[in-house]
């Protein structure tokens, strides 16, 4: 996964480049009412490449309209073909899909830190931090488990993210962000971290702590991450913003409300 933090025209949260081919991405394209097949993506892109243009800058014009998906699932595989394929081309690597991957992944993501090893409350930089590159090296299965283990373990929190109301162009970033911020309690904070109650989140939706003031360490990496997000979706302005991060520090404070204290 080539996922960094920071301002990169790499970097979108959440999202594994992965390139499936013509047949896949042209599919995918017409799912979402686009006009453009894939050999009409390849020459545009190739077009963009050498003017110098950024893929942030093109790829919205593939669509006269803004994309409506029927699943967060859906959105993420048309986005990452899409990014795939830009990333191929860019290598100078044919568009056909004789080699899926178009980034190759580390072969073992990084060690995390033992879990549950926290006295907390607030999440460590160095954890927040091996974290995030855990998942953006994981295999796409793996991150998939995690997801799974997620909705599982936290029914509400899960059901809370489907329900609360979220521009279309931030729900994507709002669910990675709130999935990866369980991920880095459960490793900190291990068997002391409950299940997130709905009644919590509806008390704290409205005017959750500033999570910068609660957790500095996972804030900033949030706010990297809204930055990326900012400046590849012209879509995504200050008001999409402010909904974003009132849900994420909805689910920030919910987590940190759910940890045990030490026995």
């Amino acid at each position: 996964m080539s996922r960094r933090r920071g301002k990169s025209d790499e970097a979108t949260p959440g999202i594994v480049p992965t390139y499936e081919g013509p047949e896949v991405l042209g599919a995918l394209l017409r799912e979402v009412g686009s006009p453009s097949g894939a050999d009409d993506v390849v020459a545009r892109f190739q077009r963009a490449q050498a003017a110098g243009e950024p893929r942030s800058a093109v790829i919205p014009s593939l669509f006269p309209e803004e994309p409506h998906f029927a699943t967060p699932d859906d959105a993420r595989r048309l986005y990452a073909n899409l990014f795939g394929l830009w990333a191929r081309l860019a290598a100078g690597i044919g568009a056909h899909d004789d080699a899926p991957e178009a980034v190759p992944e580390p072969s073992e993501p990084p060690p995390l830190p033992p879990r549950g090893a926290e006295v907390g409350p607030a999440l460590p930089a160095d954890l927040v931090d091996a974290v995030w590159r855990n998942l953006a090296a994981a295999p796409p299965r793996e991150v998939q488990r995690r997801r799974d283990r997620f909705g599982n373990a936290q029914p509400d929190l899960a059901a809370w993210l489907d329900a609360v109301p979220l521009p279309e162009c931030g729900t994507l970033a709002a669910q990675d962000l709130a999935f990866e911020a369980w991920v880095m309690f459960d490793l900190a904070f291990g068997e002391r971290l409950g299940p997130v109650e709905w009644r919590a989140l509806a008390a704290l939706e409205q005017e959750p702590p500033p999570l910068e003031e609660a957790q500095p360490a996972f804030a900033a990496y949030v706010a990297e991450q809204l930055d990326v997000l900012e400046g590849e979706d012209p879509t995504f302005g200050p008001a999409e913003r402010a909904q974003v991060e009132r849900a994420v520090a909805t689910v920030g404070a919910a987590l940190e409300r759910a940890v045990r204290e030490p026995s």
